[in-house]
């Protein structure tokens, strides 16, 4: 567990599962990462509110289940997922922000989450980054799903796989006698065939063409229904 200095204090960290591509600045507690499972939140407003549901529904389970969340919360779906996932005992997440780590609503239930271990705040948007944008939306997105599909790191003295044995190499079958021809025999004269006219090459289908795939916008939380008031 992180100490009060250091779980409430803005600070430069390194960890195997977070992206090397950014500097990372964190509030809370790093064992958050090490977790054996996580659920990533990450729900489009372009989904329809039944598959928004679902997908809710979905990410509640697992996290009912032991997994972390992990996300942004900045979209409708996101907020609305926040809300629900408020109503899980002991609820972990982590929460990477789209926009830098800087005068974060520390309020006393912010204290008390980050100091047990049970909130994690990311950034790996440096600067004095405040304002939301497209662009770094995204790239939030994506950091969320590497971490949420990154794998713990290996075991010390672990035994090595074996590798697997080649597969022997049979004989072909033998032709049985009843089926074989003397090499003299006589060859049986086949009438001729006429050549059938050879099918015109036909053009290649072309593959589908796939819809882009548009990002989500990015939404400023009010202060309402700001994640750090919905859960923390």
């Amino acid at each position: 567990m992180a100490t009060s200095t250091d779980a409430l204090t803005p600070r430069t960290v390194t960890h195997p599962r977070l992206s090397t591509e950014t500097t990372w600045t964190a509030l809370g507690d790093l064992s958050l990462l090490d977790a054996d499972s996580f659920v990533p939140v990450i729900l489009s407003r372009s989904l329809m509110p039944a598959k928004l549901d679902a997908e809710i529904k979905r990410i509640t389970d697992a996290v009912r289940a032991g997994a972390v969340a992990v996300g942004g919360f900045i979209s409708f779906g996101e907020k609305k997922a926040a809300r629900k996932l408020a109503t899980v005992p002991n609820l972990r997440l982590i929460r990477i922000l789209p926009y830098s780590l800087v005068d974060y609503p520390l309020t006393d239930s912010v204290r008390e989450r980050l100091l047990k271990g049970a909130t994690l705040i990311l950034s790996g948007i440096p600067g004095n980054v405040t304002t939301l944008s497209r662009t770094n939306c995204v790239r939030t997105n994506t950091w969320i799903t590497q971490l949420c599909e990154a794998r713990k790191a290996p075991t010390a003295n672990v035994a090595p796989t074996p590798a697997v044995s080649p597969a022997p190499h049979l004989p072909q079958a033998c032709v049985p006698p009843a089926q074989q021809v003397p090499a003299n025999a006589p060859q049986s004269q086949s009438p001729e065939r006429k050549a059938s006219p050879t099918p015109a090459p036909q053009a290649p289908t072309p593959p589908p063409t796939k819809t882009a795939h548009l990002p989500q916008a990015c939404i400023p939380p009010t202060p309402e229904d700001d994640p750090a008031a919905i859960f923390l």
